[in-house]
Parts: structure tokens; C-alpha cells; sequence
């Protein structure tokens, strides 16, 4: 009798003292294997996890759709894409693609303690040496490093989809969010008025 090809798939009982008892045979990472021939343990060993945190920095842990999806909202949209000759984002305006090529980016953190049950808050970009030359999601790409609120308000703004906008005054050099909503503050009092970090990327 020939060895065929494919699978089929069936369960496996035991008789146990209380009735029938589905298999469960017992395996390791190491011996199963993919259809590419690497192991579970070779292709999945070294994620320790899924997390939506901007604050894990472990190399182990991988991000979620959830996390990966607002990190986006926070680039507005940004596409990045490095290729021979060099760096370029592409982007959306109105119904046109945008593609351009960076010069040098850099990127710097910036702090700022916010008031509050505010609305909004800013960060002053002066120290950044042609901060007057940058255009917000064109040489300027601010993202939000902290927690915006340290109780569930800020999570629960984003389930909701409230969210917030992002500014940028080119003449004053200061860079603002506020929030989408009037109702809704983007740090209650409270829960202790802490700074707020925002990292910018931007083409110097």
C-alpha cells in the first residue's frame, strides 16, 4: 500500500475511569515544525509577548495592531521606504500621492509640562536650528513618546476615535496638539501633572 499524499484530520479518545477522554499528545517548539522547514521554536521563540505600551523598550516583545495602527495616526499617515539612494516618505493631499526624498533626519525629544484639564498643549521646537523651515508632514513628524493621561481617560479617548490634531506655528517654532472634541480634555487633574515628551523627526 502506496503512502499518500495530504492529511486527515481525526480525535483521538482514551477510555478514562470517568468515560472517554479526548489525546492531547504533548510536544515541544523545538520539534514542530513549519512548512518551511524551521521549527515553531526558530520562527516564534524570541517573542516574549504582544503589547500596545509606547513605553516597552524590550526587543522580545512585539506590537499589536492596536499600537501600530495609532502610532500611524501619529505620522499622519507617513509612509517611509529606504531604498539605494537614500530615504523617502510618501504621503496623502486631498486625492494626490505625495513622494519625496529626505535630506539628513534627525530626530530630538522634547519636554513640556501640560495644564490641567486642558484641551491641548505645545512643545517649543526653537532649539531645533531650522525649525522656522519645516512644514508639518513635509520636513516635520512629531510623535507622542508619553502617556497623554495617567488614569483611563486617555485610553478611553482613543476607543472612542476623539483623539487629537497636531500644529505647527513655523514662526513661533511651537508645536501643538489639542484635542478633536471640546468636552473632551486631553489631561484631567488629578492624576498628577507630569511632563509630556513628544519625539520629532524632521529633515535638517
Amino acid at each position: 500500500m502506496s503512502i499518500v499524499s495530504g492529511y486527515k484530520k481525526f480525535k483521538k479518545y482514551i477510555l478514562t475511569s470517568s468515560g472517554f477522554q479526548l489525546v492531547s499528545h504533548w510536544t515541544k517548539a523545538n520539534t514542530l515544525e513549519f512548512d518551511d522547514g524551521k521549527t515553531a521554536q526558530a520562527k516564534l521563540g524570541a517573542i516574549d509577548g504582544i503589547s500596545s505600551s509606547r513605553e516597552s523598550n524590550s526587543d522580545k516583545i512585539a506590537a499589536s495592531t492596536a499600537l501600530v495602527s495609532e502610532l500611524n495616526s501619529d505620522l499622519g499617515g507617513v509612509i517611509w521606504e529606504r531604498t539605494a539612494d537614500g530615504l523617502y516618505y510618501e504621503y496623502q493631499w486631498g486625492a494626490d500621492t505625495v513622494r519625496k526624498k529626505c535630506g539628513s533626519l534627525d530626530s530630538r525629544d522634547f519636554i513640556a509640562a501640560p495644564s490641567a484639564n486642558s484641551g491641548g498643549m505645545s512643545w517649543n521646537l526653537t532649539g531645533i536650528s531650522n525649525y522656522k523651515n519645516l512644514v508639518l508632514w513635509e520636513s516635520l513628524f512629531p510623535r507622542m513618546i508619553s502617556d497623554l493621561d495617567m488614569a483611563n481617560w486617555n485610553t478611553s479617548m482613543l476607543r472612542t476615535g476623539v483623539g487629537y490634531n497636531w500644529a505647527y506655528d513655523a514662526n513661533t517654532g511651537r508645536l501643538s496638539i489639542a484635542s478633536r472634541h471640546p468636552e473632551c480634555v486631553l489631561v484631567q487633574y488629578g492624576t498628577g501633572i507630569l511632563q509630556r515628551t513628544v519625539r520629532v523627526y524632521y529633515v535638517s
